[in-house]
């Protein structure tokens, strides 16, 4: 009965459930590129052909598989110009390279007496793409290594047991940072560890100074409030909290309404701050290097910082974790270009930072920041646009002058 019902499930496909993506692409014109002809691996074709249950189509799976199987079996090999060798020294869990060269050494590594020293994740990044040639460290010939080339070879199995393993533990890196750094690095970004190249100054919000001296124009403010009635009144402790009176605007009405205490985030907290904890902590800091020169000896601050977060093992974060991740963050308020753009200003906020989930292998990117809603009122951008009739105003909504009358001097058509 199942094997029924699965034939006519296959028979009518849903039109909403075909997705291209889905489809197994046709490798079968791999077969023609031997590895004795041409020694790179030609790019995947389209699929030619829709699924069914028939043996000609099995038979082409498997001859597309067999030819995908040896097109990957033939041997990479380095191309002498370009062939650099990197020593791994697995007591600090980090390659040297002698002589660095090429474009990939000005966004990686760190510059040292003897050459340049790569992290775990970015040995491991270069040896994926076949850049860099790694070799197991020869105990007591370490300079004939350096001059001849000596030492075992490091598989790309090795390089994976050598730098994965339990994140913090012997100075290995996790999977999950691992891939969040490698679809980061193949993306197009600088990634360094947090702290490497960029150390952060993580200051304080810039205190609002509501106190002192009023001045000569607060001083008249003072005097013509009080007998004009502008003075904002305080919010009374029973009865209605917009009681009769003369309001002069819908300022003053919103802000007697504002009774809930809100978060500031240009006042600086009092109590000190707690360190973050893991995984809730910087992980990496993301640099673009689509319009400025990128240079590893004065990169400048971040455009991205990034936490890796493994949701097989983390839940979801509590308000002391996240408070404590974004003071950690320096502090970056909006600039003035996004003062006239609400929702990129609350994006932005003050201090921010990414979280990437990683879903066994599936990294979703999530973007958290110290907002300050209550710095954004609403209410003074439409109380302002309140327009009345009379001199030089534009009219109301009757007739050709509004229900000011002619509508006068102004844009109206009078």
């Amino acid at each position: 009965m199942a094997d029924a019902d699965e034939d006519r499930i296959s028979a009518h496909p849903a039109a909403e459930d075909d997705d291209p993506s889905d489809e197994l692409p046709d490798y079968g014109f791999l077969a023609s590129h031997t590895p004795t002809e041409d020694p790179l691996l030609p790019r995947r074709g389209a699929k030619d052909f829709e699924p069914n249950p028939t043996q000609h189509q099995t038979t082409l799976l498997s001859q597309s598989r067999a030819a995908m199987h040896n097109a990957l079996s033939h041997t990479r090999t380095h191309i002498p110009k370009s062939h650099l060798v990197g020593y791994w020294e697995p007591t600090m869990r980090r390659c040297r390279v002698p002589s660095p060269r090429g474009q990939h050494f000005r966004t990686m590594g760190r510059a040292g007496r003897d050459g340049t020293w790569l992290n775990g994740e970015e040995m491991l990044y270069l040896l994926e793409r076949g850049s860099l040639d790694v070799r197991w460290p020869v105990f007591g010939g370490e300079e004939e290594e350096e001059e001849e080339g000596e030492g075992v070879v490091m598989g790309l199995q090795g390089g994976y047991a050598a730098v994965l393993g339990e994140e913090g533990v012997d100075g290995r890196v996790g999977l999950e940072e691992w891939v969040v750094y490698a679809g980061l690095r193949r993306a197009g970004f600088a990634v360094f560890r947090a702290g490497d190249i960029y150390r952060e100054d993580v200051a304080v919000g810039a205190v609002s100074v509501r106190g002192g001296g009023v001045g000569i124009v607060g001083l008249f403010a003072q005097i013509f409030g009080g007998l004009f009635g502008w003075r904002e009144r305080a919010a009374p402790l029973e009865g209605p909290l917009v009681g009769k009176g003369v309001y002069r605007s819908y300022n003053d009405i919103y802000k007697r309404l504002a009774i809930i205490p809100w978060h500031d985030p240009n006042t600086p907290s009092i109590e000190s701050p707690t360190p973050p904890e893991a995984p809730f902590k910087t992980t990496y800091h993301v640099w673009k290097l689509s319009s400025v020169t990128f240079r590893k000896s004065n990169p400048g601050p971040p455009d991205f910082r990034v936490a890796v977060v493994n949701t097989r093992t983390t839940s979801v974060p509590t308000l002391e974790q996240m408070s404590a991740l974004l003071e950690s963050m320096p502090f970056d308020p909006p600039t003035e270009k996004m003062e006239k753009h609400i929702y990129q200003k609350l994006k932005h906020g003050y201090r921010n930072v990414i979280l990437a989930i990683v879903d066994q292998g599936v990294v979703s990117y999530l973007r958290v920041s110290d907002a300050g809603f209550g710095n954004v009122k609403l209410y003074e951008r439409f109380s302002g646009n309140v327009t009345h009739g009379g001199k030089g105003g534009r009219g109301g909504r009757g007739g050709r002058g509004g229900r000011g009358g002619r509508g006068g001097r102004g844009r109206g058509k009078g």
